[in-house]
């Protein structure tokens, strides 16, 4: 499956086009209090009471009508706001605005994907990566690919990068180091398959760009060394 170009050129997140999204908000219903009821006669022996079982969604799609998923934010205040989001993408968007952004998803006209780019400083704050996750509702997966771009791979070199790639994928145990844009940028590539998942928690997309984080924070310099300042 053919993912999303991912643009060269910088841009902060904060900047990225603001999409709207139609909100349906509705009044949770007063609760009744039930009729006081005359007191019964206390059995001699009584049966254990039967475990409730947790309440589920039942409904079902029409076969000859596809019906768009949504996911359900419950606040303080009693209202229910329904989001006209599909799954991954909504989880992507929970997962941007804990960490502050907000409305900063770029999200496809026909609802069924998903950019977000994100800058990346390193530990000791040297060095930038640009970050972006893509989302493809219709065969359920999220992509996340974080660029070096702040030089490019030396043609003289290129052979030196293709085998410490090559040696640092052995220690990836999840996702993996590629060569970019005709060869001459360095990136980490990692996916998910969340395909029929309709409930995804976004702590698993925060996982997968910390993995991601971690990894390329301690190949870059390295990775500089060798195959981009080596003469």
């Amino acid at each position: 499956m053919a993912t999303k170009k991912s643009p060269i050129k910088k841009m902060a997140s904060k900047k990225a086009v603001k999409k709207s999204i139609k909100r349906v908000a509705t009044k949770k219903p007063a609760a009744k209090k039930p009729a006081a009821k005359p007191a019964a006669k206390k059995p001699a022996a009584k049966k254990p009471a039967a475990k409730k079982s947790a309440a589920r969604s039942n409904a079902k799609a029409s076969p000859a009508t596809a019906v768009k998923k949504v996911q359900i934010e419950t606040f303080d205040q009693p209202l229910e706001t329904l989001s006209q989001l599909q799954p991954i993408t909504y989880a992507l968007m929970r997962w941007a605005k804990s960490l502050g952004f907000q409305d900063s998803i770029e999200i496809d006209p026909d609802g069924n994907g998903a950019q977000w780019e994100l800058t990346v400083e390193s530990s000791n704050s040297k060095i930038e990566y640009q970050c972006f996750f893509n989302t493809f509702e219709e065969s359920g997966l999220i992509t996340m690919s974080i660029y070096y771009l702040d030089h490019e791979i030396p043609a003289k070199n290129l052979s030196k990068a293709k085998d410490l790639i090559l040696q640092s994928n052995l220690n990836c145990f999840v996702g993996q180091f590629q060569l970019a844009n005709e060869d001459k940028f360095l990136r980490y590539y990692s996916a998910v398959d969340l395909e029929d998942i309709e409930a995804i928690d976004p702590r698993l997309i925060g996982n997968m760009f910390h993995a991601g984080n971690q990894f390329m924070g301690g190949f870059i310099d390295q990775f500089i060394k060798i195959a981009i300042k080596a003469k």
